[in-house]
């Protein structure tokens, strides 16, 4: 009967705050935008996915706030003192907190599997009107020993066009492979007609190129059109491509703080709205004669904001690889969680 009543309250208070803050943000970019999309289903789309952009990001901080308000509510109606008297514990109040919040996390990390979690790309080109056939122009990338350079890409047709492939050893082009267009096939490209130069040399060791026709030729393994286009052109991925992402990148030796923080931002991030509201809820007075509510509110609403806002300038250092992400972003988290699990274990000492 507890946990359903301070759950109810809490969900309620929780969604009425998400989606008041998902609707502002969403709300005051479709005013500003709307003048600039070409049409009625075209701005109500563009609406739909900055809301879900909107959802991504403050979630965490409904999940905070929501806490807040509803522990808030528990002390001015004396609610939090007659549960205390009746023998409930600090722990047991907070279980529901933690078990609505952890949900909710887990809710929002499983939609980050889905397209969900590109509404801020599909946003964006429904403002640049590029939502029918988007076009990715001289990538230049390692595979493996080779070095890769392509025209152009289009994802949503699985085509590239106008590829070529160079061959490394010792620091010098050995081989080279040329098509005019590309076409992807479940899990590698496919290029049709290609043509492969090779440096051979003769018995008296002077060189000559050797050039021959391939019917088929089968390379970049592994590079989806989507993660190609993510990589280096700075679009969303899902969760699951992120990872694919990460594990291409790193078996090519490239770089990867941009991925992992991106994966850390989805996964590890959001967690801190936990920890803090374990913190908050533990350290608040249960009667409001012992508190002034207006100054707590204010100054746990500023201090959640302060520290989200800390956590998103070191997932962006995280980015642009100004610091490495497992510093910028989970220490961060480890610390807030490792207070958290403290202020716990001392919530039965005071009431």
């Amino acid at each position: 009967m507890l946990f359903k009543y301070v759950a109810f309250h809490y969900l309620k208070n929780m969604l009425i705050i998400l989606l008041g803050l998902s609707g502002l943000f969403s709300g005051l970019d479709f005013l500003m935008n709307a003048s600039s999309l070409p049409s009625f289903n075209v701005r109500i789309l563009y609406a739909f996915f900055k809301w879900q952009e909107a959802l991504s990001l403050l979630f965490p901080l409904a999940i905070v706030f929501g806490g807040i308000w509803t522990k808030i509510s528990f002390i001015k109606q004396n609610a939090l003192s007659a549960l205390y008297a009746l023998g409930v514990t600090r722990k047991e109040l907070f279980k529901p907190f933690l078990i609505v919040g952890l949900g909710t996390y887990l809710l929002f990390v499983g939609l980050y599997f889905t397209s969900f979690s590109t509404a801020r790309t599909s946003a964006n080109q429904l403002f640049s009107s590029s939502y029918d056939v988007s076009t990715t122009e001289d990538l230049f990338f390692k595979y493996n020993d080779s070095f890769v350079y392509i025209e152009a890409l289009i994802p949503e047709k699985y085509k590239i066009e106008n590829l070529t492939i160079f061959k490394m050893k010792n620091n010098e082009v050995v081989e080279t492979f040329s098509s005019k267009e590309a076409w992807y096939n479940i899990h590698e490209w496919v290029a049709t007609n290609a043509l492969k130069k090779t440096i051979v040399k003769d018995e008296n060791g002077n060189k000559r190129l050797k050039i021959e026709e391939l019917v088929l030729l089968k390379t970049l393994e592994g590079y989806q059109p989507k993660i190609l286009k993510s990589i280096y052109n700075g679009v969303s991925l899902t969760l699951y491509d992120s990872m694919m992402a990460f594990n291409l990148l790193n078996h090519q030796d490239l770089e990867t703080h941009n991925i992992r923080a991106e994966i850390y931002g989805k996964v590890f991030m959001p967690l801190f709205s936990i920890a803090l509201l374990m913190i908050l809820l533990f350290n608040f007075p249960f009667h409001a004669r012992y508190m002034n509510i207006a100054m707590t509110t204010t100054k746990a609403i500023g201090g959640t904001l302060f520290i989200w806002g800390i956590l998103f300038s070191f997932q962006s250092m995280g980015k642009n690889g100004v610091i490495n992400p497992e510093v910028g972003i989970i220490l961060p988290i480890v610390l807030l969680w490792t207070y958290a699990l403290y202020s716990l274990s001392k919530s039965q000492e005071r009431i």
